[in-house]
C-alpha cells in the first residue's frame, strides 16, 4: 500500500491523496515550468472534463478533456514528425489531454488547446507539455461548434 500525503487545493479543499497518483512533469507545464508535480482530479462522475491540480500551489488546477472528443481523428491526425511526442513507451498507449480554457460568462465559447496537448505515460507516471509544431492545430479549437 503507497503512502498518503496531504494535498491543499482551492477549488476542492484538502485533499487526501495516495502517493501513487502523483504524475510528475520533469519540464512543468507551459508557462508554468516550478510546478512539476500534478495530481488528476474527476470533474463529476458522467463529465468529460477532469483536473489537473498541481500539489505545489493550490490555486493551480488546469481544466483538461479527451480530445478526441472534439476532433474524432485527433491522433491519427498528427504529423508524422510529432508522432513520437505522443507515442507510449513500453508499446503502452499513454493518456492524451488537452487543456481547456473557459472564458467567464461565456461557457459557449470554451476552447481546447490540440497544438499543445498533454501526454502522460501511465507507467511510469510522468507527464509532459509538448508541441506539436508541424501540426496545423489550434490553441483555441472550438468546444461547442456551431
Amino acid at each position: 500500500m503507497s503512502a498518503t500525503m496531504q494535498i491543499q487545493t482551492t477549488r476542492f479543499g484538502e485533499l487526501e491523496m495516495e502517493e501513487g497518483r502523483l504524475i510528475r512533469f520533469p519540464d512543468g507545464m507551459i508557462g508554468f515550468p516550478d510546478h512539476r508535480t500534478f495530481v488528476l482530479l474527476e470533474h463529476k462522475p458522467g463529465s468529460p472534463f477532469m483536473w489537473l491540480q498541481s500539489t505545489e500551489n493550490p490555486d493551480l488546477a488546469f481544466v483538461i478533456m479527451n480530445p478526441q472528443l472534439v476532433h474524432s481523428d485527433y491522433l491519427e491526425d498528427i504529423p508524422i514528425q510529432d508522432r513520437d511526442l505522443v507515442a507510449g513507451e513500453n508499446g503502452q498507449p499513454p493518456l492524451v489531454f488537452a487543456v481547456v480554457t473557459i472564458p467567464a460568462g461565456a461557457p459557449e465559447k470554451m476552447t481546447v488547446n490540440l497544438l499543445g496537448p498533454v501526454v502522460i505515460d501511465v507507467q511510469s507516471r510522468t507527464g509532459r507539455q509538448v508541441i506539436l509544431a508541424n501540426s496545423d492545430y489550434s490553441t483555441r479549437h472550438p468546444v461547442v461548434q456551431e
